[in-house]
C-alpha cells in the first residue's frame, strides 16, 4: 500500500532582508532549506494554535461537565477492572 505525498502548492511571500538573513543561517544550521524551514515553522504555529483551541473549549467545558450529574454519574467506576 503506498500513500501520496500531500499536495502542495507554491506561496510567493514579500519579506525583509534582515528576516531572509536569519532564515537563511536557521535553516543551515537545521541542515534545511529555506522553504523546509518555513513549512516546519508554519506547521509548529498551525499545531499550536490547534492545540490552544483545544485547551479553550475543554476548560470553557469543565464547569458544565462537573455541574451535570448525569456526565459524572460513573465517575466512581472510571479505572476499575471490568473484566
Amino acid at each position: 500500500m503506498t500513500s501520496e505525498a500531500p499536495k502542495t502548492r507554491k506561496l510567493n511571500i514579500m519579506v525583509s532582508e534582515s528576516l531572509i538573513e536569519c532564515l537563511s543561517a536557521s535553516a543551515e544550521e537545521r541542515g534545511m532549506s529555506i522553504s523546509a524551514f518555513v513549512r516546519e515553522a508554519v506547521k509548529r504555529e498551525c499545531d499550536r494554535t490547534q492545540e490552544q483551541v483545544l485547551a479553550e473549549a475543554a476548560e470553557s467545558l469543565a464547569a458544565f461537565y462537573e455541574s451535570d450529574r448525569e456526565l459524572t454519574a460513573f465517575l466512581s467506576l472510571d479505572g476499575e477492572d471490568f473484566a
